[in-house]
């Protein structure tokens, strides 16, 4: 993706500041010391303090252009580049740079080109980004595999384990997470699939613990800030989520994935002014099926501009007509307009499928009413019934989702049981107790322990999760150790029970 030049209006009063200060061999090692520190902000302005005073000096160059492909800029780095070409020999390692910016600017041709030559393990990891880009996977893994029998290197490993996760391969992802944390734990890229990986497989603290590791070593990642941004936003955690997402601003303010999250932030607050003024900007921009179309088709709906939200809405709901949340929001403004009978056409798979939700039901009720559709009075009955093919997929679901360590996708599930019944099996609310203590979400765990407890207070299953919700908050140790004790006493040969008892007394000392 082509991305904007950091601090275009400031940067040249900077230098200006700079060069009265220090010398450019000051400048200059002061860049070097912020690459070698990842601070690729920093090492661009002294590198251009230093190329203001000494054009075409091929060090300098070299390492203007590799901190500005850190800083995702392939323009400038290829500008570097080709100064630097045309001053020093060709080489591999310049040629697989020059490839590099070019598939920054999105032009794989030319990065294939420029990579005719080269017979590296890095050249076949820039020739499957290229394929990528062409939209060829196949070919691209075929590329990475060259590259893996060569020896390889972190990035490939990286960049060959996000193809996996395209393609569902978890394995093969982890496998390479494995390979890339050999190779280098603490590189950006190593650090950015892990994360992504550990976000796919729901365990959201594991991904944030990722992302603010990159973030620390890597200060102007925005990858790192906008992942991390991305968990913090599925934690709820929302003054974290707010901090962060002001950094990522600060660094690209118009990047597509800050816009997104600074929307998605927004909607869950229920601003509906803030998403406009968020999205407002890039309007223009968004492709027909961007999913900023429905954030920013609701709040347009919430604003009472139902005409501006249906044009956000349809070409949604053409494109996915299975979208149950466009498909929801576009009838409510059909409603909105009084077009009753085209939200109950708009409606009428969704409500018709027998997974569909009470909510479903209820809007299509409501449709149907308006629009003096004969059919309300049978959707009204199957309203009253519980459905059951939709709450034995949340609980499918919800089951696989805790054996996988799925905390999120559990939670995601358990909520939507609890929506749709009256709240009290013992069961639901123990392990979407424990799924809520895994993500970190320490009240809400507490809480819901609470519920199964009063309800089943000598179930060892519901003591453990009470005490060990405690224990991950770091709050009442005492009450932890004595629910916990009180498991142990109803499981003694509950081997994790006896873990976190055990892991409870070590914390209470």
């Amino acid at each position: 993706m082509r991305k904007a030049a950091l601090f275009p209006l400031a940067l040249p009063l900077v230098l200006a500041l700079s060069a009265c200060g220090s010398t450019p061999e000051e400048d200059f090692a002061k860049a070097r010391a912020e690459f070698a520190a990842h601070d690729y902000a920093a090492a661009r302005v002294h590198l251009a303090s230093v190329l203001s005073a000494k054009p075409g000096n091929p060090e300098a160059l070299l390492l203007q252009a590799r901190t500005l492909l850190a800083l995702g800029d392939g323009d400038g780095a290829g500008t570097a580049l080709d100064s630097l070409a045309a001053k020093a020999p060709a080489t591999p390692d310049l040629a697989e740079l020059r490839a590099e910016a070019a598939l920054l600017r999105q032009v794989p041709d030319v990065a294939l080109d420029l990579l005719k030559d080269s017979t590296s393990a890095e050249a076949s990891r820039l020739r499957g980004l290229a394929a990528i880009q062409q939209g060829k996977l196949t070919e691209a893994l075929g590329h990475f595999e060259k590259g893996l029998a060569a020896g390889g290197n972190a990035r490939l490993f990286a960049d060959m384990g996000r193809v996996h996760l395209m393609q569902g391969d978890m394995p093969g992802a982890l496998a390479m997470v494995a390979k890339a944390a050999a190779a280098a734990p603490d590189g950006i890229d190593t650090l950015l699939l892990a994360g992504q990986v550990a976000v796919r497989q729901g365990d959201l603290g594991k991904a944030l613990d990722h992302y603010s590791r990159a973030e620390k070593l890597y200060p102007t990642s925005l990858a790192a800030l906008t992942g991390k941004a991305a968990v913090l936003g599925d934690l709820g955690r929302s003054k974290e989520l707010g901090q962060a997402l002001d950094r990522a601003e600060a660094l690209a303010p118009r990047n597509p994935a800050v816009v997104f999250l600074k929307a998605r932030a927004a909607a869950d607050r229920k601003d509906w002014a803030a998403v406009r003024t968020v999205i407002q900007p890039v309007e223009a921009s968004l492709a027909a099926t961007d999913p900023l179309r429905v954030i920013y088709g609701e709040a347009l709906l919430r604003l009472g501009q139902g005409e501006l939200a249906l044009a956000q809405l349809q070409p949604i709901v053409r494109a996915m007509p299975a979208q149950r949340e466009a498909v929801s929001l576009l009838a409510e403004a059909q409603l909105a307009r009084g077009d009753a009978a085209g939200a109950v056409s708009t409606l009428r798979a969704l409500a018709d499928s027998p997974a569909a939700r009470s909510e479903d039901l209820a809007l299509m009720i409501k449709a149907a009413r308006a629009a003096g559709d004969p059919a309300a009075a049978t959707y009204e009955a199957r309203s009253r019934q519980p459905q059951a093919q939709a709450l034995g997929q949340d609980i499918a679901d919800a089951d696989a989702a805790m054996r996988a360590g799925n905390w999120a996708g559990a939670v995601q599930a358990y909520r939507r049981i609890t929506a749709s019944t009256d709240g009290r099996n013992v069961m639901v609310l123990n392990n979407f107790a424990y799924a809520q203590s895994m993500l970190g979400n320490h009240a809400e765990a507490i809480e819901l322990a609470d519920k199964a407890l009063k309800l089943a207070p000598g179930n060892a299953s519901v003591l453990d999760t009470a005490g060990f919700a405690r224990l991950r908050a770091g709050k009442d140790l005492t009450a932890a150790k004595s629910l916990l004790r009180q498991a142990a006493q109803q499981a003694p040969q509950n081997s994790a029970i006896r873990a976190h008892l055990a892991e409870a007394e070590r914390a209470a000392r």
